[in-house]
């Protein structure tokens, strides 16, 4: 019984991986691109639109804690030890970029030439002071591959 578990265990593990995650880590993969063009839009227009990373964000942090929660689900971080690190690491630039997005849009939301450019000089300065305390953090607290608990 308990070599059944482990094999359905297994195969519930690769089935998460091939569908849902894969498709996470392409999402948190082409989101910054997809930041620089949603600045670039937003410069060129002068019009802030709504934040297109903040549903992303909800929809990986879903995926992922179901992942870390469920632990059949676990087993794909200790097959695949590059998966955690690359996921976190991933999802907190994510929220990062998440962030500075808003910062510009609320810089956006009058027309004053001046507003937006010390909103997006505050963005530019929020998104380097956050990758740079994330950077700290990882170096004191590396994200290492997940134990069996």
């Amino acid at each position: 019984m308990k070599r059944s578990k482990g094999i359905l265990g297994n195969i519930a593990a690769t089935i998460y991986f091939i569908f849902p995650m894969c498709l996470i880590l392409i999402i948190l993969i082409v989101i910054p691109i997809g930041f620089l063009t949603d600045v670039s839009a937003i410069r060129g227009s002068g019009f802030a639109p709504p934040n297109t990373i903040t549903p992303f964000m909800g929809i990986c942090g879903f995926v992922i804690g179901l992942s870390l929660l469920i632990p059949p689900l676990r087993k794909m971080y200790k097959a695949l030890p590059w998966l955690y690190p690359l996921t976190k690491i991933f999802y907190v630039n994510l929220v990062i970029l998440s962030i500075g997005l808003e910062i510009l849009n609320r810089g956006y939301q009058v027309i004053n030439n001046a507003r937006h450019a010390t909103f997006f000089i505050l963005m530019i300065i929020q998104i380097i002071a956050c990758r740079i305390a994330m950077c700290i953090y990882f170096k004191l607290k590396p994200a290492k591959y997940i134990e069996e608990r």
